[in-house]
């Protein structure tokens, strides 16, 4: 199931640039972290993680060691940089397997696969799995402490792997360790007279997780309060405020299942029905108790980003794969197959508009038709009235849709948020050229992956700057020249360019207030 998963989110990984902010940050991170590593220091700032030469306090550098080592053996490559992130997130799909198989109950073998494979074609989980962000790291992490913990109630050495999955949480997000500590116990309490664990598992998920408390102890006692930033102002802060602007209160995460959970997302009221009924069995309590539970870790939270709903998916597709097997064993709900069929072909239709339409429309074309032929035939055949012919409608199906994902990728539109802004890489380039004590400027919003790109610091305030210097800049300053020729967006509009300023920066700063 992994080889598939990787067969289906690895491919294009680097057909478009890095993301700003979440993909520039990490990778900036990383390699100014991996940069200090020397295993023969007696110091301790090659564990530590950091920003250019400045400590950076935000988070752990976990994943940051791993983006780092991958673009120091394959080099600074954008798929180098989206690797490492996307072989751990693309784990989580055959942990949720395992965690299914572990529930136990009817049909469990064919629900875990079933859930295995909702997970894998969920198209806000892959697409973001697929970049630089820690986030599907965070999920896998999670899964693993899940799995584990379940897992230990047979094999007590398993308490190990949960206490890895918590390690992993600590590197990551770890403030996010204590909501799922609470959901594991709050589970676990409920489900004590269907499962049993005993002291020696416990030893095992300390053992585990000590390495992450390790780290944190030891960045205490190496940065002292600085290093309580992840856990305050990058952490709890973010449930009782908004930190910078990110707003949208629970309608955010709403807002994202309700449009990125398709085609699977009308088997979720089956699905919560059929766990419900099965609430006196382990199976219908851990799966209604981690849908509840991560709704209630993310909600909450005052500071929303679209990706914070990814902590919701797995529960998702283990409802969904309730209502799932319902179907494919019954038959039934028949009005689920024919939604499908409407929806292929609508998407359909809007391809053979598009096909006819003298205007260009940015949407990729083959991956609706993939999708729509998937949904519609896919969809005709799970209406049928023999179990064999609905097990072809869900390969039909799936098969169509994983297309379309690959299609998607290929399109190099599955990164719609760099339309936002322009492309960083031609000024990178000419900045790269540049002498290596230059001093650089960026006049306009921050852009960590511009520089990732010039590996070189992009400077904001210039008070402490003296001499010449070059500005990144929109619109040119008084006095300066162009350093390079002409450097446009992809669209072609609004160029920034760079310029060689041979004046002081009060200069500059007259012109700016000028202006």
């Amino acid at each position: 199931m992994w080889l598939l998963t990787l067969f289906l989110w690895l491919p294009e990984l680097g057909n478009l640039p890095l993301r700003d902010w979440d993909e520039g940050r990490v990778a900036s991170v990383a390699r100014s972290t991996i940069s200090r590593w020397d295993w023969g220091s007696t110091g301790g700032d090659w564990l530590l993680a950091w920003k250019w030469d400045e400590p950076y306090l935000n988070k752990p550098p976990g994943l940051h060691w791993l983006i780092g080592a991958s673009t120091q053996f394959f080099g600074d490559n954008d798929w180098a940089v989206r690797l490492m992130p996307c072989l751990i997130a693309s784990l989580a799909v055959p942990l949720l397997m395992l965690l299914r198989r572990q529930l136990g109950g009817h049909a469990a073998e064919n629900k875990a696969l079933l859930a295995a494979l909702i997970l894998m074609t969920l198209m806000p989980l892959a697409r973001h799995g697929r970049l630089a962000m820690l986030d599907g790291s965070l999920v896998t992490s999670a899964l693993l402490l899940w799995t584990g913990w379940l897992s230990s109630r047979s094999v007590p050495w398993h308490g190990l792997l949960a206490g890895l999955g918590g390690t992993g949480i600590l590197m990551l997000k770890p403030p996010a360790l204590i909501g799922f500590l609470l959901i594991t116990a709050a589970i676990s309490r409920l489900d004590r007279h269907q499962s049993r664990w005993n002291a020696t598992s416990m030893v095992w998920v300390c053992a585990g997780i000590s390495p992450g408390v390790a780290w944190h102890v030891w960045h205490l006692s190496q940065r002292s309060s600085s290093a309580l930033v992840m856990w305050g102002g990058q952490g709890f802060s973010r449930v009782a405020g908004v930190v910078g602007d990110s707003t949208g209160a629970f309608i955010m995460p709403i807002t994202e299942v309700l449009e990125g959970g398709w085609p699977w997302l009308l088997l979720l009221p089956l699905g919560i029905r059929l766990a419900w009924q099965q609430r006196g069995d382990s199976a219908g309590r851990w799966q209604l108790g981690l849908l509840l539970g991560s709704a209630a870790l993310v909600l909450p939270l005052r500071s929303q980003l679209p990706w914070y709903s990814h902590l919701l998916w797995p529960a998702i597709a283990l409802l969904c794969a309730e209502g799932l097997d319902q179907v494919l064993v019954s038959g039934r709900p028949r009005w689920i197959g024919k939604l499908w069929l409407l929806m292929g072909a609508a998407l359909l239709l809007t391809s053979l508009v598009m096909f006819l339409s003298s205007e260009s429309i940015a949407l990729p074309r083959l991956a609706l038709v993939c999708a729509g032929s998937g949904l519609l035939l896919g969809g005709r055949q799970m209406i049928e009235a023999k179990q064999q012919q609905r097990w072809r409608g869900l390969v039909t199906l799936i098969v169509g849709w994983g297309a379309a994902l690959l299609a998607l990728w290929h399109s190099q539109l599955w990164l719609w948020e760099l339309n936002e802004s322009w492309d960083p890489r031609p000024v990178a380039s000419a900045i790269r050229k540049l002498p290596i004590e230059a001093k650089v400027i960026l006049k306009g919003p921050t852009r960590p992956s511009l520089g990732w790109y010039a590996n070189r610091e992009m400077l904001q305030d210039t008070t402490q700057i003296t001499g010449h210097q070059w500005v990144v800049s929109k619109k040119p300053p008084k006095g300066c020249e162009v350093s390079d020729s002409q450097l446009k967006t992809s669209s072609g509009k609004d160029p920034w360019q760079l310029w060689y300023c041979p004046f002081s920066p009060e200069s500059l700063e007259a012109d700016h207030e000028g202006r």
